[in-house]
Order: C-alpha cells, then structure tokens, then sequence
C-alpha cells in the first residue's frame, strides 16, 4: 500500500475521532509528515471563507504564508521532531480569509494555539494545530458555558440526593413500623386473650422485633457519631481471631435455622491487632450477617482469618445473591441498596456496611468486596495492621442471673418513667434486691432526707422534669459524707460519649445507656455494691 495514503488514512481517522466532536468551538487543523493539509473542522473553515478543495492536499505554508513570515514553520518541524509547542496570545489569523470580505467572522482576534506531532502506533505521521480564541468575549463565553455545565451536574447530583433521601425515609418507615407492628400485635394478643396458649412464642417475637429496632437506633446513631467525627474507640490488643469467632457466636444460630452453611478457618499463629472488641465485632458482625441473610438456604458461608506479613485478612465468602456489576462501586455507600423498592426481599436501612468501612477505616484497615454477578456470591475482605504489643486478655460480660445475686443490698431507683421503673424494680427484686422507688429527683432526695432508708447504691435517669439527674446527684452528696462515697450508677437514654463523661465527673461511678439488659445492672450493682464494702472494711475512714 501506498505509506502515504496509509497515513493520511490514519490521520483522517485520528483526527475525526478524538478531536473533531469534543473540540467544535476551536480550531483543528490536520498534516502529514510533508505538512500537507489533509484535514480542517468547520471552525478553521467558518473563519477563512476558503473552501475544503482550496485547502487539502495544499502545503500549511502555501495556505497560510504568515506561516514561514513569523518564524513559526520551525515549530512546525519540531513538531515532527515529537515536541509539543505551546503559542500563547497574538497568534492571529493564521490562515488568510481567502474569499471572504472582513467582517465579524474575519477579524482579527487574540488567540492561542498548540502545535503537535500526531501519531500513529507510536510514529509520528504528521502535525495537529488547535488553535483557541482567547478574547475576552470568548473566555467569558467558554467560563459561562462551563458554568453552566457546572451547574447541571450540581442539579443532578441534588436530584439523586433527594431522592435518596426520600428512599431512605420510606424504608426507615417501614423498618420501624413492621417490628412495631408484631410488638403491639403480640402484646395485645397476650393481653386480651385467655386461649392466647402458652406466652413464650409471643414473647420470643416481642423480644426479637425489639432488638431490631434497637439495632435500627444505634445504627443510625453510629452513622452519625461517624459524621459528626464524635464516635471514639477504645483500643486494646486482641487476638482478631476472638473477635471473628465472637461474630460467628452471635451469627451461627441464624444461619442454622436458615440451613446455611457457616464454616470457618483461621491461622494457627494468632495475629495481634489494635482494636476496639466491641466496634470490630460489630463491623465483622455486620458481613457476615449480610452474607447469611442474602445466601438461600442450602448455601454457605465461609470465614477465614490469614495473615500476611504485616496485615491479618479476614475474608467472608458466600454462595448467595450475589451483587451486580452497576452496583458494585456503591456498595459501601451511606443508604444505599441494591433494591430499594416496596418488593424487596430483604430489609435494613442500607448503613450496615457503611458503618463497617468507617469502623475498619478508624482501625486503620480497609475493606473491599469482589463479586462475579448475580446469583454467583460475594466476597469481602477486610485487611487489618498487626500490632506488636502485648496481648490483652478480654473477659466476656457477666450476666446475674435470678436468684439470690442482690441479696442484702438495698437499691434507690429513682426514674420519671413509670413504665421502666417498675421493670427495673420488678427485675431488681427477682435478684433479692430491696428497692425503694421515686419517680423525680426531688423524691429520691426527700426519702434519702427522711433518714428511714438508706441505700447501698442509687440507680438513677438523667433526664427527669424539675430536676435532672446530674443536679440530683450532687444534691445527694451534699448531704453528709456517707452520701459522698455512696456508688451510683447513671441509668440514662443520653447514650453519647460527652454523657458518660458528664455523668463520671457529676459523681456517678457507672453510666449505662437504655435500653438495658435488667441481668447486666444487677450484675453491675453487685460488682460496685461489693468494692465499696471491701474498701469500707479495709479503710472505715475513707
């Protein structure tokens, strides 16, 4: 084949393509390697008045003789050379007008243009000229257009964001009113029916409905710890593969009743890692629930825990549904969901994974998720520094269970809530406590002024009408020396960090957040009631 009908084939093509539709408002103007005109766009075209015939297959030179009469036929071969060279400002009418009189379309105007080599398969074949009017009128005109442009993204993006926000609030209805409505349902059931059967099944579901709900509240108040840069983590060094398998605890139950598959292998060299055992949990928690809830029964779910290096891999894999390649990139994102719409098979709020990337993120980790399609599994991997130091033993939470736990120790429950003061109390009692109730702080403090009971230790809300539990507190303290060592525990729906801080530095001695677990406060007041006694009876003076 003739080379140069090859090349003009390839610049013509090159040409066209890549620069012709994107750059309409600017000059374009195509060479051989002879610096032969082989292509020209509409622009050159409108501001010379020549024609397509006088111009190709034409010498630059001959076209525009202003060309080689400013010295700038050298930039031209430099260009053959493989340089770029940039002419800024005063490169005016770089071809002749031809046969157009002067007029707005001729003028001369302030331009800029770039001449560069063009090629093909790593050959320089010929030169491309853009060249861009920069008057100021055409500046401010190409700002606004780009403004503009600017401006329509804005819109779009608002849109998307509306819009997002209306899903979410249309899912975060129906996730509060269908656990709410196996709650009141059951409960009116067991309240009105005397052949309602045994109460345990209603039970079962009033408790699970609950603590969904209860995992809704959090997780939407961990987002926004997360976004208002206030969610802190109390770091120690843990064996991961505790964590892991801690997860697997709480998550295996689930997935035997679904007939899922859970199997897990870990290294034997335990890998130490920085982290915070409740937040880790949680954020390996909420993979492996995700991957147990979206595999059908019949599937599995593996869970490895493998270290590399200076990085331990915590890898969940399952057989399930699977996530499309136009929803992959979003995974992680705050509110959103595969399906969002009314036939959804499965719910949630769409910030469990969220959560997840920020909680490792925090932990200095990251995570990231591989899927070959729908109904072909997922698998995420979460990737996590190991830590030299020291291994810290982590000791499970303690439960008190009925009986005889509170036995001899007597408690001052002081709560505006009717509802759950006589839970409380109700729960207390069941462990032997002796429990004096007041429902405001002026009447917790008027019966420890009475001088007929007195408590081992106060068990107190924070926010009451007429007087909060901080004010109460330091009321109680103020009343002799005895009251100003007494234990007391914060019992407070204020479940931020700045309220446990609060509630420590007003004189509580504990701050634990509702909803709560009646087991854990008994336990709670057991363990204070049982270290004052033991620094009472080794220094009485204190």
């Amino acid at each position: 084949m003739n080379p140069t009908v090859r090349d003009t084939n390839s610049l013509l093509h090159l040409a066209s393509e890549r620069w012709f539709g994107e750059l309409a408002d600017r000059g374009i103007i195509v060479t051989d390697e002879a610096l032969l005109v082989r292509a020209w766009n509409p622009w050159i075209a409108a501001h010379t008045g020549l024609t397509t015939s006088e111009v190709i297959g034409r010498s630059l030179f001959e076209v525009s003789p202003t060309i080689a009469a400013r010295g700038l036929d050298e930039h031209y071969r430099r260009a053959l050379e493989g340089e770029v060279r940039v002419l800024a400002h005063g490169f005016h009418k770089l071809l002749i007008p031809g046969r157009r009189p002067a007029g707005p379309g001729v003028a001369e105007t302030t331009q800029s243009a770039r001449i560069m080599p063009l090629l093909d398969r790593g050959h320089v074949v010929g030169t491309m000229t853009i060249i861009e009017d920069v008057s100021e009128r055409v500046v401010s005109e190409r700002e606004l257009r780009a403004q503009i442009v600017i401006a329509e993204r804005a819109r779009v993006v608002a849109e998307d964001a509306s819009k997002l926000k209306d899903e979410f609030l249309a899912t975060l209805s129906h996730e509060i009113r269908t656990p709410l409505n196996a709650v009141l349902g059951w409960t009116q059931i067991l309240r009105t029916r005397t052949n309602a059967g045994s109460p345990d099944r209603g039970l079962e579901v009033i408790e699970r409905n609950a603590m969904s709900q209860l995992r809704l509240v959090e997780d939407l108040l961990d987002m926004a710890r997360i976004v208002s840069g206030k969610l802190r983590l109390d770091v120690k060094s843990v064996d991961v593969r505790s964590i892991v398998q801690a997860a697997i605890d709480v998550v295996e139950p689930g997935a035997a009743a679904k007939r899922v598959s859970l199997t897990s292998q870990f290294d034997d060299d335990g890998p130490v890692v920085n982290a915070d055992v409740d937040r880790l949990q949680q954020a390996i928690w909420n993979v492996m629930s995700n991957a147990v809830k979206f595999t059908p029964s019949g599937g599995a779910v593996h869970v490895s825990v493998v270290r590399a290096a200076s990085v331990v891999d915590i890898t969940i894999a399952d057989s399930g549904q699977g996530i499309g390649s136009d929803f992959l990139p979003y995974v992680f994102d705050r509110f959103r969901q595969a399906d969002s719409s009314t036939s959804r098979r499965h719910g949630g709020l769409g910030l469990g994974l969220a959560l997840t990337r920020q909680i490792i993120e925090l932990h200095g980790g990251a995570i990231d998720v591989e899927s070959d399609g729908i109904d072909r599994g997922s698998r995420f991997s979460i990737h996590l520094p190991v830590s030299d130091a020291p291994l810290v033993a982590v000791e499970p939470p303690t439960r008190a269970s009925f009986g005889d736990a509170l036995t001899g120790i007597s408690v001052l429950l002081v709560d505006d809530s009717e509802d759950g003061r006589e839970m409380l109390e109700f729960a207390l009692r069941g462990y032997g406590a002796t429990v004096v109730t007041a429902a405001s702080s002026d009447a917790g403090l008027s019966t420890l002024q009475a001088g007929t009971f007195v408590p081992d230790v106060i068990v107190s809300d924070i926010g009451m009408p007429g007087g909060d539990g901080y004010a109460f507190i330091r009321q109680v303290q103020e009343l002799s020396s005895a009251y100003r060592r007494m234990p007391a525990i914060a019992l407070t729906a204020y479940a931020e960090p700045e309220d446990r801080i609060r509630a420590l530095a007003a004189g509580y001695r504990l701050h634990l957040p509702k909803p709560v677990d009646p087991a854990l406060v008994a336990d709670s007041i057991g363990q204070l009631v049982a270290a004052d006694r033991a620094l009472r009876e080794h220094h009485p003076h204190a």
